[in-house]
């Protein structure tokens, strides 16, 4: 991991804990500080509307108190939630028997800010198709790694994964095998041919036609046809993030082979329950800003409070 980045994220983590210190240790004072200038605005804003010694004034007054806290409690709990111990619901079986529909887990949201992700980590990411929702799923691939899925097994540097088996599903399934991307690689996207007449014949412009993408990643190889990424030289999976780029899209409708260089690092992301997961074997590569924390223990249900491993 980049140093630089390192020491800019140990920056930020020494700042919010040192506030939070503070606001732990002064809690009292820092409540009494905050109650009074919210009872002095709310006695101002009563006395302004004419509502002063009614009724009514009296309830302004006590819903700011309660908006003022409840306001309060939502902040640090979204900063804790964002900086430290992140919250998720898993809503699909893509992990079954690590994780069932509908668990919830707490997840490490600090690690991954000092250490890169590791082999058999269970991560929550951003989605690279619709660039929505989270995802829950395992690196199984690392930058610059060889993979490949032959018998119903996962291979790594044509090694065999034996911790579970693995079905030759979608486009890594078909592939002899794929190099995932790492930092400082050099990607090819090449189209099959011109598209762009195709699209005009559909009467499709290039911004919906993004938003099309987006919105249903599965018409890629139907609207775009032989669309081939390569990792120096070498055919590998898609990498979706460059149809979230409308230049990069109106490129390659005009037929433009496009080359970048990438500054970060690419995952595989596996589903434990590979007969049923839609993971990085139809979509591809994950790339390393988008993973938001490690999965860390299931809180709920109360039964099944476990670590997730």
């Amino acid at each position: 991991m980049d140093k630089n980045k390192i020491i800019f994220n140990g920056i930020f983590y020494l700042i919010i804990t040192t506030i939070f210190i503070i606001l732990l240790i002064k809690e009292k004072s820092i409540g009494e500080w905050v109650r009074v200038r919210r009872d002095a605005f709310a006695d101002r804003l009563v006395s302004r509307l004419g509502f002063d010694g009614l009724p009514f004034g009296t309830f302004i007054k006590k819903a700011i108190a309660f908006t003022e806290s409840i306001g309060s409690a939502i902040i640090l709990v979204l900063i804790i939630q964002h900086v430290y111990l992140g919250n998720f619901v898993v809503p699909t079986g893509s992990m079954i028997p690590t994780i069932m529909p509908k668990d919830r887990i707490f997840g490490n949201m600090v690690i991954y800010k000092f250490t890169e992700p590791k082999r058999e980590d269970v991560i929550v990411f951003k989605e690279p198709i619709q660039n929505k929702v989270l995802y829950t799923k395992r690196v199984m691939g690392m930058p610059g790694e060889k993979v490949a899925i032959h018998n119903n097994h996962l291979f790594v540097n044509d090694k065999m994964i034996d911790t579970r088996e693995y079905l030759p599903l979608g486009a890594l399934g078909a592939a002899d095998y794929w190099i995932v991307p790492k930092k400082g690689d050099i990607v090819e996207v090449i189209p099959g041919s011109d598209y762009k007449e195709a699209i005009k014949e559909k009467n499709i412009d290039v911004d919906k036609l993004q938003k099309y993408l987006v919105e249903n990643p599965g018409a890629v190889d139907q609207i775009l046809p032989d669309l081939e990424f390569t990792v120096n030289g070498v055919p590998t999976g898609m990498i979706l993030d460059v149809i979230h780029d409308k230049k990069h899209v109106k490129d390659i409708l005009d037929g433009k082979k496009l080359t970048l260089k990438l500054d970060e690092n690419y995952y595989l992301a596996l589903g434990d329950n590979t007969a049923n997961s839609f993971d990085s074997r139809m979509w591809g590569f994950v790339k390393e800003s988008r993973i938001k924390g490690k999965a860390l223990v299931r809180f709920w249900p109360l039964n099944r409070i476990s670590l997730v491993k």
